[in-house]
């Protein structure tokens, strides 16, 4: 039965999602092993984690950047076949392989964006290559219509798998891991869904099945509702990884609001929503429609 094992580090929160993740890949896929565990079990646990690794097909880290966990992860998992190694210290991010790709490796064919950022891998300094490595992190799912079907497949790959990681929620893992059981290991994965993305910024509401990406996109569906009384409107993160609210300051939503070309907007004024807890990295703010 093909195995494989995810290890998240500063992550220890999402350790329940990326177990329900699993449970749902293997509910689709019963001929799947996942092991998931956090950083933190690498010293409370190293015993199981090692027994997890033995006989792996699959290794997939993230986030794990202390020194003496990096070098007892690089002495077990340099014999697993398939290496996923995202936005972690650079001497367990060299280890990834998926198929004929490898980090450093300039597949002939590549499209000069892509030969640039991977070029930044082969240099010398360690800098250069963690620079390299967080510019193709972070287009890297951009450049995938650049890189036909077909063509250096194992880098396109790649570049789907950390779309569906970098999207987040539990149903993205468990596509991810239906992905990787279907293209690599030889496992019916059905109908695999393409990544549900959230946009860099944006507004949600608890009315709107989506994202208004901009102030703008809000004002008017809320003038085409115009609902009276309405209790005000909420901008909220997406599991703590998604930043929300347009920008870090109003001065976008109050140029906006400003604007002499915007229609006025019904006469009144919602009581403001409670100030709600969010992840630190996401950002908030509210627009009261009747400003």
């Amino acid at each position: 039965m093909p195995k494989l094992v995810l290890i998240a580090g500063f992550e220890t929160f999402n350790a329940g999602l990326y177990r329900q993740a699993a449970e749902q890949a293997i509910a689709r896929c019963p001929d799947l092993e996942i092991h998931v565990f956090s950083d933190r079990d690498i010293t409370q646990q190293p015993a199981a984690i090692a027994e997890a690794l033995t006989g792996a097909d699959v290794f997939f880290a993230s986030l794990i950047f202390d020194y003496d966990q990096v070098l007892w992860l690089r002495e077990r998992v340099q014999a697993i076949p398939i290496r996923l190694v995202f936005e972690s210290a650079l001497e367990l991010m060299s280890l990834t392989q998926l198929g004929r790709f490898a980090i450093g490796d300039q597949p002939k064919g590549m499209p000069k964006p892509v030969k640039f950022i991977l070029s930044k891998f082969g240099n010398s300094r360690e800098e250069d290559k963690l620079a390299g490595y967080l510019s193709f992190l972070k287009v890297g799912p951009k450049l995938l219509k650049y890189i036909p079907v077909g063509k250096v497949q194992d880098l396109r790959n790649w570049l789907i798998i950390y779309s569906y990681w970098n999207a987040g929620g539990t149903g993205n893992v468990a596509a991810m891991f239906w992905f990787l059981g279907e293209k690599y290991l030889g496992l019916a994965g059905g109908d695999i869904p393409a990544a549900v993305t959230a946009p860099n910024m944006g507004l949600l509401h608890p009315d709107y099945d989506g994202y208004f990406e901009s102030p703008r996109d809000y004002l008017a569906w809320y003038r085409s509702v115009r609902v009276e009384g309405y209790e005000g409107s909420r901008v909220a993160g997406d599991e703590g990884k998604r930043i929300a609210g347009y920008g870090s300051s109003s001065a976008a939503t109050t140029s906006l609001i400003d604007d002499p070309a915007t229609p006025p907007l019904p006469d009144h004024r919602p009581p403001p929503l409670p100030q709600a807890r969010h992840h630190p990295a996401a950002v908030h703010s509210s627009i009261d429609p009747g400003v």
